[in-house]
């Protein structure tokens, strides 16, 4: 009789007593998640950097899409002065001046209209390679040999030529192709979108880089801090060839609540282009100190974000995930997870928490298919 009684009163301090333990019922949830942050956006860009260049004359069209060995620019080198262009235009007035002594008095309209066609040519090469004017360079030099040509060649026609002239036209053709070697002919290494526009980060916070990019690189791009190749580029960059299909976002948010998972597909907006929605998909996921850093791998082309490095930025996915009650959670070692209610005890099943939506928890098991809809949870 006294067993049986031992038996009853066990019964009921189980199920009603102090030392009952709760339960909950993993359900499936669906739920929309919204994120706003601060994100340092990553390119592929390849950036030509020359230290001896001291002016730059742009070929292709900035902001358009080039192929490898179209020629982007072309740039001058130190060796270019004043002095040699003085030279060439003395040398030219000399041709002048012994023109006149072999002729005398003699009036020659054909040679007077090359003459002209020259001094022409050379006003316009001279203004353009002082920055004065602008305009093709190249094609002003090709145009000034195309006329120092035909006027040799008219002289030499109406035998007009002797050993003095021919050496100062051969002095003239030196100093002209003395000028030419300044400028250095600067060709697409691959192909992409061609942009004059630097911002110092290029090397540093490049999509093909992202395992060495830390939380702390992203807050220094985001404040203007220059890293370890910012002052370099800044200093003898010359243009960038952007691969717009391969980029990425990096966004760092202070958040407990926002557990962003690898393999995820997030819809993202950028201030200031909100008229365009971009899809990323989480490729890295990184936690220190309360603060969760996220790297999204994009697909569409990159398009005007070609010329930012950070941006406000909003994040929105509609998520169907199982869920449990925010009580159900327990840490185990560090790590977030439910205890499943299979055996006495439990079992405690690591889980990735992806939301919380009020009152509920969205999760994920790291074991995927560990569990179900419909299973009861313990509440330690």
């Amino acid at each position: 009789m006294m067993l049986i009684l031992v038996l009853i009163i066990g019964i009921i301090v189980y199920f009603v007593g102090p030392f009952r333990t709760s339960e909950d019922v993993i359900t499936q949830w669906a739920s929309a998640v919204t994120r706003q942050g601060e994100c340092v956006i990553l390119r592929d860009e390849q950036v030509v950097v020359s230290d001896s260049t001291v002016r730059i004359e742009y070929v292709a069209t900035e902001n358009t899409v080039v192929s490898a060995g179209d020629t982007i620019a072309y740039f001058y080198t130190t060796g270019y002065s004043e002095s040699l262009l003085t030279r060439l235009e003395t040398t030219r007035s000399n041709i002048q001046t012994y023109h006149r002594q072999l002729l005398g008095t003699i009036v020659d309209n054909n040679l007077d209209r090359l003459e002209t066609i020259i001094s022409l040519s050379a006003q316009d090469f001279k203004g353009m390679a002082t920055l004065q004017n602008r305009g093709n360079l190249r094609t002003i030099i090709e145009q000034l040999q195309t006329s120092m040509v035909d006027r040799q060649e008219y002289l030499r026609a109406n035998k007009r030529d002797d050993v003095r002239l021919t050496k100062l036209y051969d002095e003239e053709n030196t100093r002209l192709s003395s000028i030419r070697s300044w400028r250095k002919e600067s060709n697409a290494k691959t192909g992409g979108v061609v942009s004059f526009y630097l911002d110092g980060y290029e090397t540093d916070l490049s999509a093909n880089n992202i395992d060495d990019i830390t939380i702390a690189d992203l807050e220094a791009a985001r404040n203007g801090v220059q890293l370890g190749s910012t002052k370099s580029i800044l200093t003898g960059g010359m243009y960038r060839i952007v691969d717009q299909d391969n980029w990425a976002v990096a966004l760092t948010i202070t958040s407990g609540t926002w557990n962003p998972v690898v393999g995820q597909t997030y819809y993202l907006t950028f201030e200031g282009y909100e008229d365009l929605m971009y899809t990323g998909t989480v490729t890295d996921v990184r936690k220190s100190s309360g603060t969760v850093m996220a790297v999204f791998s994009m697909q569409e082309p990159i398009g005007p974000l070609i010329y930012k490095r950070t941006a406000g930025v909003t994040l929105s996915i509609s998520l169907s995930s199982l869920a449990v009650h925010t009580r159900s959670i327990a840490r185990v070692n560090d790590q977030d997870g439910i205890w499943l209610y299979d055996v006495p005890g439990g079992t405690f099943v690591p889980v990735d928490i992806l939301s919380v939506d009020g009152s509920m928890a969205l999760i994920q098991p790291r074991v995927e298919g560990a569990l179900q809809a419909g299973q009861r949870v313990l509440i330690k």
